[in-house]
């Protein structure tokens, strides 16, 4: 079990020095109490895995496959597309993300299928119970402990990861946790080194047999890194328009920051970075894909993934060199035959956030050359999105 001790240590004289509102206060000492013991009791299974499965120190990892790109690209509905694909893929799920020793998860499973069979009544309580909660932030990004999540989470709870900042609204004191190439090389590779052993986990839950399938827009700093652990891994790279994402995002940002009762000079800092940690990433990824061979990565845009997602995740198997099997190949037709588009009721746009729209087109410029994006390309009317 990797934790960053520099970093918590930091957090924590950050929060007690830096003379927050009663409620940030409250909130911050809570996550850190919180963070801590979860650390402290996910380490503590992770430690006992090797003993009671042998195994784990031999589960190969075999070409996994990492969907990336900025954060609101349509990162989300692909993944979930390509999960349908279970003769092939395993991936994590929320809930295995918050637990994620391998004795842990088999309990879980265990207690969790008990409950459904023999009491009935009460696994549907709670799952309508789940339902209900954080519903403005489902409304941006449904999350559910059932559903399939970033891989990021499992960084989150080892106090190293990108979304900290999130959280605790420290940008410049936390700025290595963003640009991960900023971190030492033995730290990176201890944390390679953390993130291979979870997998292996996930994939002896699934019998090993099995392929990972991740999604995280804040790997997009690591990409690097993972083509180096993972030498035989393949990207798929999701783009949409900037000019749609950025707003979208900072948006998502401000929903969480108003949720931890964040002040406003913290929260105009984070969006301030956030807007040039976009920019910052675009550039980062478009060079990374560049180094690597044509098979293992593909682009994906938005708008065909939007217009057709069964055309688009075909283009990108036959680009990565995968077989679609007659399984997957039903489940994309029923997934399309069901698709529906619907307007949103999230419109948000750059001047809302005091964002100048010429100075980001002149700092987005090699990135408007490459693909065509342009302001003038988002509607004025709500986005579109896909259910």
């Amino acid at each position: 079990m990797y934790f960053d001790l520099p970093t918590y240590l930091r957090v924590i004289r950050l929060v007690l020095t830096d003379r927050p509102g009663p409620r940030r206060l409250a909130i911050h000492l809570g996550l850190l109490v919180l963070l801590t013991a979860w650390a402290i009791f996910n380490a503590f299974f992770m430690i006992l895995d090797p003993i009671f499965f042998p195994r784990l120190r031999s589960v190969p990892i075999r070409d996994p496959v990492f969907i990336v790109g900025n954060a609101r690209s349509g990162t989300t509905l692909f993944h979930r597309l390509l999960c349908g694909d279970r003769e092939r893929f395993a991936y994590f799920r929320m809930w295995e993300l918050l637990f994620p020793s391998l004795i842990q998860k088999k309990f879980i499973r265990f207690l969790y299928s008990t409950l459904e069979s023999r009491f009935p009544r009460t696994h549907r309580r709670l799952v309508d119970w789940e339902s209900r909660q954080l519903l403005e932030l489902k409304r941006q990004h449904y999350i559910g402990v059932a559903t399939p999540e970033e891989d990021e989470f499992l960084f989150l709870i080892s106090f190293s990861s990108a979304m900290l900042p999130v959280f605790f609204p420290y940008v410049d004191a936390l700025q290595h946790l963003v640009i991960f190439e900023q971190r030492p090389p033995a730290t990176r590779r201890r944390i390679m080194r953390f993130y291979r052993g979870c997998i292996r986990r996930q994939l002896l839950c699934y019998d090993g047999n099995l392929t990972l399938l991740s999604k995280n827009p804040a790997f997009v700093s690591k990409m690097r890194d993972l083509a180096r652990e993972f030498p035989n891994a393949k990207f798929v790279y999701l783009m949409r328009n900037p000019f749609e994402t950025i707003p979208s995002l900072l948006k998502l940002l401000q929903t969480i920051s108003d949720g931890l009762g964040i002040e406003t000079d913290h929260a105009d800092a984070a969006k301030r970075s956030l807007v040039e940690g976009c920019i910052r990433d675009y550039d980062y990824a478009l060079n990374v894909l560049d180094e690597l061979p044509p098979e293992r990565y593909a682009f994906v845009q938005y708008t065909d993934l939007v217009a057709d997602p069964k055309a688009t995740v075909e283009r990108v198997y036959e680009r990565l060199q995968l077989s679609i099997s007659p399984s997957f190949e039903e489940h994309l037709a029923s997934e399309k035959s069901r698709q529906k588009r619907y307007r949103s009721s999230n419109a948000y746009s750059l001047e809302e956030f005091g964002i100048d729209q010429q100075e980001l087109e002149k700092k987005l410029e090699p990135l408007i050359e490459r693909f065509g994006f342009r302001p003038s390309d988002v509607s004025e009317e709500d986005t579109r999105e896909m259910l």
